[in-house]
Protein backbone atom coordinates (compact mmCIF):
# COMPACT_ATOMS: atom_id res chain seq x y z
CA UNK A 1 0.00 0.00 0.00
CA UNK A 2 1.36 3.42 -0.94
CA UNK A 3 1.97 6.05 1.72
CA UNK A 4 -1.27 8.01 2.37
CA UNK A 5 -1.32 11.61 1.15
CA UNK A 6 -2.89 14.20 3.44
CA UNK A 7 -4.00 17.49 1.84
CA UNK A 8 -3.93 20.67 3.94
CA UNK A 9 -4.07 24.40 3.19
CA UNK A 10 -0.73 26.06 3.88
CA UNK A 11 -1.92 28.47 6.62
CA UNK A 12 -3.35 25.57 8.64
CA UNK A 13 -0.29 23.39 8.09
CA UNK A 14 2.08 26.17 9.12
CA UNK A 15 0.07 26.87 12.28
CA UNK A 16 -0.13 23.26 13.42
CA UNK A 17 3.09 21.83 11.99
CA UNK A 18 4.39 21.22 15.51
CA UNK A 19 1.48 18.86 16.15
CA UNK A 20 2.13 16.92 12.94
CA UNK A 21 5.84 16.75 13.72
CA UNK A 22 5.10 15.45 17.22
CA UNK A 23 2.68 12.84 15.88
CA UNK A 24 5.24 11.64 13.32
CA UNK A 25 2.63 9.94 11.17
CA UNK A 26 3.76 7.77 8.19
CA UNK A 27 2.09 10.07 5.63
CA UNK A 28 2.96 12.53 2.88
CA UNK A 29 1.61 16.05 3.34
CA UNK A 30 0.42 17.92 0.26
CA UNK A 31 0.39 21.61 1.16
CA UNK A 32 -1.92 23.76 -0.98
CA UNK A 33 -0.02 27.03 -1.17
CA UNK A 34 -2.05 28.86 -3.83
CA UNK A 35 -4.60 28.05 -6.55
CA UNK A 36 -1.64 27.22 -8.82
CA UNK A 37 0.89 25.65 -6.44
CA UNK A 38 0.98 22.66 -4.10
CA UNK A 39 4.05 21.39 -2.26
CA UNK A 40 4.52 17.62 -2.11
CA UNK A 41 7.76 15.95 -1.02
CA UNK A 42 9.45 19.34 -1.16
CA UNK A 43 8.53 19.90 -4.81
CA UNK A 44 6.05 22.26 -6.45
CA UNK A 45 3.26 20.56 -8.37
CA UNK A 46 -0.15 21.59 -9.68
CA UNK A 47 -2.95 21.06 -7.14
CA UNK A 48 -4.77 18.97 -9.77
CA UNK A 49 -1.90 16.46 -9.59
CA UNK A 50 -2.14 15.96 -5.83
CA UNK A 51 -2.93 12.29 -4.99
CA UNK A 52 -5.18 13.14 -2.06
CA UNK A 53 -6.40 10.31 0.17
CA UNK A 54 -7.24 12.52 3.14
CA UNK A 55 -8.36 16.17 3.04
CA UNK A 56 -8.58 18.50 6.03
CA UNK A 57 -11.26 21.09 5.25
CA UNK A 58 -10.10 24.07 7.27
CA UNK A 59 -11.65 27.50 6.77
CA UNK A 60 -9.11 28.26 4.00
CA UNK A 61 -10.48 25.28 2.05
CA UNK A 62 -14.06 26.49 2.29
CA UNK A 63 -13.68 30.24 1.81
CA UNK A 64 -11.23 32.53 0.11
CA UNK A 65 -8.88 32.04 -2.83
CA UNK A 66 -8.27 28.32 -2.19
CA UNK A 67 -11.95 27.34 -2.14
CA UNK A 68 -12.20 26.49 -5.84
CA UNK A 69 -8.90 24.59 -5.65
CA UNK A 70 -10.13 22.34 -2.86
CA UNK A 71 -13.52 21.90 -4.53
CA UNK A 72 -11.87 20.68 -7.73
CA UNK A 73 -9.52 18.44 -5.80
CA UNK A 74 -12.38 16.83 -3.85
CA UNK A 75 -14.34 16.26 -7.06
CA UNK A 76 -11.48 14.89 -9.15
CA UNK A 77 -9.06 13.09 -6.84
CA UNK A 78 -9.72 9.40 -7.59
CA UNK A 79 -8.42 8.00 -4.30
CA UNK A 80 -10.21 10.22 -1.78
CA UNK A 81 -11.04 8.14 1.29
CA UNK A 82 -11.80 10.60 4.05
CA UNK A 83 -12.38 14.32 4.59
CA UNK A 84 -12.48 16.10 7.95
CA UNK A 85 -14.85 19.07 8.12
CA UNK A 86 -14.57 21.90 10.62
CA UNK A 87 -18.33 22.21 11.13
CA UNK A 88 -21.18 20.13 12.52
CA UNK A 89 -23.48 20.33 9.48
CA UNK A 90 -23.41 18.42 6.20
CA UNK A 91 -25.97 20.46 4.25
CA UNK A 92 -23.62 22.52 2.08
CA UNK A 93 -23.19 21.20 -1.49
CA UNK A 94 -19.46 20.51 -1.21
CA UNK A 95 -19.95 18.16 1.74
CA UNK A 96 -22.90 16.46 0.06
CA UNK A 97 -20.66 15.81 -2.97
CA UNK A 98 -18.13 14.07 -0.74
CA UNK A 99 -20.78 11.77 0.68
CA UNK A 100 -22.28 11.04 -2.73
CA UNK A 101 -18.97 9.87 -4.13
CA UNK A 102 -18.70 7.35 -1.29
CA UNK A 103 -15.90 8.92 0.75
CA UNK A 104 -16.10 9.19 4.51
CA UNK A 105 -16.90 12.64 5.94
CA UNK A 106 -16.27 13.45 9.59
CA UNK A 107 -17.97 16.47 11.10
CA UNK A 108 -16.87 18.44 14.15
CA UNK A 109 -18.55 20.09 17.11
CA UNK A 110 -15.62 22.26 18.16
CA UNK A 111 -17.74 25.42 17.98
CA UNK A 112 -20.40 24.14 20.40
CA UNK A 113 -18.70 25.76 23.37
CA UNK A 114 -18.37 29.09 21.54
CA UNK A 115 -21.99 29.05 20.35
CA UNK A 116 -23.32 28.19 23.80
CA UNK A 117 -21.41 31.14 25.26
CA UNK A 118 -22.81 33.39 22.53
CA UNK A 119 -26.36 32.29 23.38
CA UNK A 120 -25.87 32.98 27.08
CA UNK A 121 -24.26 36.38 26.45
CA UNK A 122 -26.94 37.62 24.10
CA UNK A 123 -29.85 36.39 26.22
CA UNK A 124 -28.29 38.00 29.28
CA UNK A 125 -27.86 41.26 27.39
CA UNK A 126 -31.54 41.29 26.50
CA UNK A 127 -32.68 40.27 29.96
CA UNK A 128 -30.45 42.95 31.53
CA UNK A 129 -31.50 45.56 28.95
CA UNK A 130 -27.85 46.28 28.21
CA UNK A 131 -28.56 48.29 25.07
CA UNK A 132 -30.93 50.64 26.91
CA UNK A 133 -28.40 51.09 29.68
CA UNK A 134 -25.68 51.96 27.18
CA UNK A 135 -27.99 54.55 25.65
CA UNK A 136 -28.74 55.97 29.10
CA UNK A 137 -25.03 56.31 29.77
CA UNK A 138 -24.65 58.42 26.64
CA UNK A 139 -27.31 60.69 28.10
CA UNK A 140 -25.40 60.74 31.42
CA UNK A 141 -28.24 58.92 33.16
CA UNK A 142 -28.28 55.69 35.17
CA UNK A 143 -31.80 54.32 35.75
CA UNK A 144 -32.16 51.63 38.41
CA UNK A 145 -34.80 49.60 36.61
CA UNK A 146 -35.41 45.92 37.24
CA UNK A 147 -34.03 43.33 34.84
CA UNK A 148 -35.12 39.78 34.07
CA UNK A 149 -33.32 36.90 35.75
CA UNK A 150 -32.45 33.66 34.01
CA UNK A 151 -33.00 31.90 37.33
CA UNK A 152 -36.38 30.20 37.29
CA UNK A 153 -36.96 30.57 33.56
CA UNK A 154 -37.70 27.71 31.19
CA UNK A 155 -35.69 27.18 28.00
CA UNK A 156 -36.87 25.08 25.07
CA UNK A 157 -33.83 24.06 23.04
CA UNK A 158 -34.79 22.61 19.66
CA UNK A 159 -31.82 20.40 18.86
CA UNK A 160 -30.25 18.51 21.76
CA UNK A 161 -26.95 17.66 20.10
CA UNK A 162 -23.59 19.24 20.90
CA UNK A 163 -24.65 22.90 20.69
CA UNK A 164 -27.97 22.40 22.42
CA UNK A 165 -26.41 20.31 25.17
CA UNK A 166 -23.67 22.85 25.91
CA UNK A 167 -26.30 25.61 25.98
CA UNK A 168 -28.48 23.60 28.34
CA UNK A 169 -25.59 23.00 30.73
CA UNK A 170 -24.91 26.72 30.96
CA UNK A 171 -28.56 27.73 31.30
CA UNK A 172 -29.08 25.16 34.06
CA UNK A 173 -26.04 26.54 35.86
CA UNK A 174 -27.96 29.84 36.05
CA UNK A 175 -30.95 28.02 37.55
CA UNK A 176 -33.07 27.63 34.41
CA UNK A 177 -35.13 24.56 33.58
CA UNK A 178 -34.38 23.18 30.12
CA UNK A 179 -36.51 21.18 27.69
CA UNK A 180 -34.58 19.43 24.94
CA UNK A 181 -36.01 18.47 21.56
CA UNK A 182 -34.58 15.46 19.75
CA UNK A 183 -35.93 12.79 17.42
CA UNK A 184 -34.01 9.95 19.07
CA UNK A 185 -32.87 10.78 22.61
CA UNK A 186 -30.01 8.74 24.05
CA UNK A 187 -31.07 9.21 27.66
CA UNK A 188 -27.83 10.96 28.56
CA UNK A 189 -28.70 14.48 27.36
CA UNK A 190 -28.10 17.21 30.01
CA UNK A 191 -31.70 18.45 30.07
CA UNK A 192 -34.41 18.46 32.71
CA UNK A 193 -36.90 17.10 30.19
CA UNK A 194 -36.82 15.67 26.67
CA UNK A 195 -39.59 15.85 24.07
CA UNK A 196 -40.00 14.86 20.42
CA UNK A 197 -40.33 17.39 17.57
CA UNK A 198 -44.05 16.58 17.30
CA UNK A 199 -44.49 17.83 20.88
CA UNK A 200 -42.84 21.22 20.37
CA UNK A 201 -45.91 23.24 19.44
CA UNK A 202 -47.73 22.10 22.57
CA UNK A 203 -44.81 23.07 24.81
CA UNK A 204 -43.82 26.46 23.37
CA UNK A 205 -46.11 28.26 25.79
CA UNK A 206 -43.97 27.07 28.70
CA UNK A 207 -40.71 28.56 27.46
CA UNK A 208 -39.23 31.98 28.23
CA UNK A 209 -36.35 31.34 25.81
CA UNK A 210 -36.51 29.25 22.62
CA UNK A 211 -33.20 28.26 21.02
CA UNK A 212 -32.85 26.73 17.56
CA UNK A 213 -29.74 24.51 17.38
CA UNK A 214 -31.03 21.62 15.27
CA UNK A 215 -29.64 20.27 11.99
CA UNK A 216 -30.99 21.51 8.68
CA UNK A 217 -33.36 18.88 7.28
CA UNK A 218 -36.47 18.94 5.07
CA UNK A 219 -38.51 18.45 8.26
CA UNK A 220 -37.08 21.54 9.97
CA UNK A 221 -37.28 23.89 6.99
CA UNK A 222 -39.71 26.71 7.79
CA UNK A 223 -40.74 25.09 11.07
CA UNK A 224 -40.86 28.50 12.81
CA UNK A 225 -43.94 29.85 11.03
CA UNK A 226 -46.81 32.07 12.14
CA UNK A 227 -48.45 29.26 14.13
CA UNK A 228 -45.14 28.52 15.81
CA UNK A 229 -44.64 32.09 16.99
CA UNK A 230 -48.28 32.41 18.03
CA UNK A 231 -47.85 29.38 20.30
CA UNK A 232 -44.92 30.95 22.12
CA UNK A 233 -45.25 32.40 25.58
CA UNK A 234 -45.85 36.18 25.46
CA UNK A 235 -42.60 38.01 26.05
CA UNK A 236 -40.39 35.09 25.03
CA UNK A 237 -36.95 35.52 23.48
CA UNK A 238 -36.13 33.59 20.29
CA UNK A 239 -32.55 32.60 19.41
CA UNK A 240 -31.49 31.04 16.10
CA UNK A 241 -27.98 29.57 15.83
CA UNK A 242 -29.07 26.84 13.40
CA UNK A 243 -30.07 27.81 9.83
CA UNK A 244 -32.01 30.74 8.36
CA UNK A 245 -34.27 28.46 6.30
CA UNK A 246 -35.84 27.11 9.49
CA UNK A 247 -37.50 30.47 10.18
CA UNK A 248 -40.24 32.32 8.33
CA UNK A 249 -38.78 35.79 8.84
CA UNK A 250 -42.00 37.59 7.87
CA UNK A 251 -43.84 35.66 10.59
CA UNK A 252 -41.01 36.43 13.03
CA UNK A 253 -41.18 40.16 12.29
CA UNK A 254 -44.97 40.12 12.66
CA UNK A 255 -44.65 38.48 16.09
CA UNK A 256 -42.15 41.12 17.14
CA UNK A 257 -44.27 43.99 15.82
CA UNK A 258 -47.34 42.74 17.66
CA UNK A 259 -45.42 42.64 20.93
CA UNK A 260 -46.13 38.95 21.42
CA UNK A 261 -42.44 38.08 20.99
CA UNK A 262 -40.02 40.17 23.04
CA UNK A 263 -36.82 39.80 21.05
CA UNK A 264 -35.04 37.79 18.35
CA UNK A 265 -31.34 36.92 18.39
CA UNK A 266 -30.33 35.81 14.89
CA UNK A 267 -26.85 34.51 14.19
CA UNK A 268 -28.19 33.02 10.94
CA UNK A 269 -30.62 34.92 8.73
CA UNK A 270 -31.50 35.79 5.14
CA UNK A 271 -29.11 38.77 5.06
CA UNK A 272 -26.11 36.57 5.82
CA UNK A 273 -27.17 33.73 3.54
CA UNK A 274 -27.78 36.07 0.60
CA UNK A 275 -24.21 37.29 0.88
CA UNK A 276 -22.71 33.88 1.56
CA UNK A 277 -24.40 31.99 -1.27
CA UNK A 278 -25.31 34.66 -3.83
CA UNK A 279 -22.89 37.46 -2.96
CA UNK A 280 -25.89 39.80 -2.83
CA UNK A 281 -26.32 42.57 -0.28
CA UNK A 282 -29.72 43.00 1.35
CA UNK A 283 -29.31 46.54 2.61
CA UNK A 284 -33.07 47.09 2.60
CA UNK A 285 -33.84 44.18 4.92
CA UNK A 286 -35.80 45.30 8.01
CA UNK A 287 -33.61 42.99 10.09
CA UNK A 288 -30.76 45.53 9.92
CA UNK A 289 -32.53 48.23 11.90
CA UNK A 290 -35.33 46.48 13.80
CA UNK A 291 -35.10 47.51 17.48
CA UNK A 292 -36.09 44.03 18.65
CA UNK A 293 -33.58 42.09 16.57
CA UNK A 294 -29.94 41.36 17.30
CA UNK A 295 -28.28 40.56 13.99
CA UNK A 296 -25.02 38.60 14.12
CA UNK A 297 -22.92 37.60 11.06
CA UNK A 298 -22.98 33.82 11.62
CA UNK A 299 -20.11 34.32 14.02
CA UNK A 300 -21.42 32.66 17.18
CA UNK A 301 -18.95 29.81 16.75
CA UNK A 302 -15.89 32.03 16.43
CA UNK A 303 -14.49 31.46 19.90
CA UNK A 304 -10.70 31.42 19.92
CA UNK A 305 -10.58 27.96 21.49
CA UNK A 306 -12.10 26.33 18.42
CA UNK A 307 -8.80 26.45 16.50
CA UNK A 308 -6.85 24.15 18.79
CA UNK A 309 -9.88 21.90 19.29
CA UNK A 310 -10.25 21.21 15.54
CA UNK A 311 -6.49 20.67 15.14
CA UNK A 312 -6.41 18.17 18.01
CA UNK A 313 -9.49 16.45 16.62
CA UNK A 314 -7.94 16.08 13.18
CA UNK A 315 -4.70 14.71 14.65
CA UNK A 316 -6.65 12.15 16.68
CA UNK A 317 -8.82 11.16 13.74
CA UNK A 318 -5.79 10.87 11.44
CA UNK A 319 -4.29 8.48 13.98
CA UNK A 320 -7.52 6.46 13.89
CA UNK A 321 -7.58 6.47 10.10
CA UNK A 322 -4.01 5.21 9.83
CA UNK A 323 -4.74 2.47 12.38
CA UNK A 324 -7.68 1.25 10.32
CA UNK A 325 -10.24 2.67 12.74
CA UNK A 326 -13.14 4.97 11.87
CA UNK A 327 -12.49 8.69 12.34
CA UNK A 328 -14.98 10.02 14.85
CA UNK A 329 -16.78 13.29 15.56
CA UNK A 330 -15.31 15.16 18.51
CA UNK A 331 -17.42 13.66 21.27
CA UNK A 332 -14.94 14.97 23.82
CA UNK A 333 -16.04 18.47 22.91
CA UNK A 334 -19.59 17.65 21.81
Amino acid sequence: MSTPCVVIAKPAYDQWKHLFDAANFPVRYAIIESPEVAILDGKQIAPADVPGNVVWLTIEALRGPLRRTFKALLEETPDLQWAQSLGAGTDIPLLQDILQRGARLTTAHVTAISIAEFVMRTVLERFHRSEERRESRLEKDYPRDDFREIYGTTWLIYGAGAIGSRTSERARAFGARTIGVRRSPTGSEPFDEMIAPAQVLGNLGRADVIVFSMPSTPETKGVADAAFFAAMKPGAVFVNVARAAQVDEEALLAALESGHLDYAILDVHSVEEAWLYRKERMDDSPLWTHPKVLLSPHGAGHGDGRHVRIAELFIDNLRRFLAGENPLPDEAFA
